[in-house]
């Protein structure tokens, strides 16, 4: 009887290490993969803001109100531009509490035709990358999806080819995790005024 209570702890002694490295290594796992595309609303704008001051941009998500029509909500946020440029942001949360997640982001930058005028769709595009993206940033030259999946390189010259063509619109997916694909959409509205816009769906 000693003997066998003597053997379980022993057992135990072993495989307590183990166990708690284990149960230890997928919580800082899921955590890593969670924090590489859950961002908060409040989240997106110290990013967007801390980051996109060298060009002249930033945000303030409490600048409006949301708009919740069909049960679809979703803010519209205007970036303000040191260059007059005319940005926008639209972001639909999970909720409207200030822990809710973002499901689907895009901005749009509206193109008045003036000459010498910047295009920032591609430095939006890689701080979309670089923040919701992140483990895709890590293997800029990898993808973990199927072979015909945008790298992180590749994703920016697909951008950079759809903001010198004449595209309406340009769809790929990219593979930040293996089996977790996410759609990306350039879009091209012409009209009066031109608008540029790229989106990405994170759920």
């Amino acid at each position: 009887m000693q003997r066998d209570k003597l053997a379980k702890i022993i057992l135990i002694t072993i495989l307590f290490p183990f166990i708690v490295y284990t149960f230890g290594s997928c919580v800082l796992d899921y955590v890593s993969r969670a924090e590489s595309y859950h961002k908060t609303p409040t989240q997106l704008e110290a990013l967007f803001n801390e980051q996109m001051a060298q060009y002249g941009m930033s945000m303030d998500i409490d600048s409006v109100e949301f708009i919740n029509d069909e049960n679809n909500l979703r803010k519209v946020v205007p970036i303000v531009c040191e260059d007059g440029s005319i940005i926008s942001c639209t972001y639909f949360p999970t909720g409207d509490r200030e822990n809710s997640l973002i499901d689907y982001i895009s901005f749009q930058q509206e193109l008045t035709g003036d000459e010498g005028e910047t295009i920032h769709l591609e430095q939006i595009f890689t701080f979309m990358l670089d923040n919701f993206e992140t483990t895709l940033a890590k293997n800029k030259d990898e993808t973990l999806g199927p072979s015909d999946s945008a790298t992180y390189n590749k994703a920016l010259e697909l951008c950079r080819d759809f903001i010198d063509g004449d595209e309406k619109e340009q769809k790929f997916f990219i593979f930040p995790e293996a089996n977790h694909g996410r759609s990306v959409k350039f879009k091209r509205e012409v009209g009066d005024k031109t608008i540029l816009s790229v989106s990405l769906k994170l759920s």
